[in-house]
């Protein structure tokens, strides 16, 4: 019996000695981290090996041991966690900001962004990389513009080489002539200067009355002038009846001509009338300004009281008689 166990034991040490022995396949990838070393090369490792992860490029350590065993034909768990390495902010600009896109972490970019007024000169983006932001950014300097367009017969003050964001220039004419626009112009954000530059023109250059448009004529006091002097402005209103289908009622006289009329006037529309008991209204021949509605009474009936509609300029005018029923014999009213 002595013997018989010392046999057994024997055989369960040799089969513990076997079972340590048993090598371990290469270990799976942790998420964003892979073997450190020679070790990335290997397919098996014997019993008792140690290996080391290390967070991929771009990440970094965020807690836990790197470092697994094999045991017995199997790893021990791995505590090592990897996160996105983070480059934080950019310091402060002068005349701009820094957008993020989409954030601060490794891959993502740094993008300055200037204010109002402002252009980017030189560089280019941010990208935040394994040791933190690499590139170079640009500066923001205050945008500039070229001496203002030259306008006949005027001038312009200050007379400068340069002109930064947002100075104003004045413009004047020369003796005998006006200014038809806008005296002022400012250096915009984009390097021109706003608004367009006026035209000088000569005093002495009236207009006369404009022609009539079709169905409108000149509004207020204007329609009783002859001649208007240069920069002048007048409108135009529809004539009774009519109403504007689009476009600017008012021209501008410039240098002895005037701009072109955008107004147009349609007849106004006074639609169907309601419905009528035993009877139907005929259009005389449309409905518009200046039409008639006439009322038809069906066989049997006839008109009493009112007559015709006619369209005005604020609706349909007039009383429509009612249909009444007649007394006549039937072969009377279904004469020929």
């Amino acid at each position: 019996m002595a013997i018989t166990a010392v046999l057994l034991l024997s055989s369960l040490g040799f089969l513990a000695i076997t079972a340590q022995a048993q090598n371990c396949p290469r270990p799976p990838k942790g998420e964003n981290m892979d073997l450190k070393g020679n070790d990335i090369l290997l397919t098996s490792f014997p019993d008792g090996t140690t290996v080391t992860f290390a967070c991929n490029i771009g990440y970094e350590s965020a807690g836990g041991s790197p470092r697994i065993t094999c045991t017995a034909g199997s790893w021990s768990p791995l505590g090592l966690k990897c996160q996105r390495k983070n480059c934080f902010s950019v310091e402060n600009v002068q005349d701009g900001q820094i957008e993020y896109r989409p954030g601060t972490e490794f891959g993502d970019k740094a993008v300055l962004i200037c204010n109002i007024g402002y252009m980017p000169v030189g560089g280019g983006e941010l990208t935040c990389g394994s040791q933190g932001w690499t590139g170079r950014l640009p500066v923001c300097e205050v945008t500039q513009c070229e001496s203002p367009p030259v306008v006949q017969d005027g001038s312009f003050s200050p007379n400068k080489d340069l002109y930064e964001y947002n100075d104003v220039i004045d413009y004047t004419c020369k003796k005998d002539y006006t200014v038809v626009g806008s005296r002022q112009l400012h250096c915009s954000d984009d390097g021109t200067f706003k608004p367009e530059p006026p035209k000088c023109i000569s005093t002495a250059q009236n207009c006369p009355r404009p022609p009539k448009g079709e169905n409108m004529d000149l509004k207020g006091n204007d329609i009783l002038l002859t001649s208007f002097p240069d920069g002048t402005t007048v409108t135009f209103a529809c004539n009774t009846g009519y109403k504007s289908a689009g476009g600017s009622p008012r021209i501008t006289c410039t240098a002895g001509s005037w701009s072109p009329l955008g107004l147009k006037c349609q007849r106004k529309n006074c639609f169907s009338v309601e419905d009528v008991q035993d009877g139907q209204i005929e259009y005389r021949p449309g409905t518009e300004f200046g039409d008639k509605a006439v009322l038809i009474c069906n066989i049997g009936y006839m008109p009493v009281g009112g007559g015709e509609l006619t369209c005005g300029s604020q609706g349909w005018m007039g009383r429509l008689p009612v249909c009444e029923g007649t007394s006549m014999p039937s072969w009377v009213l279904n004469a020929p």
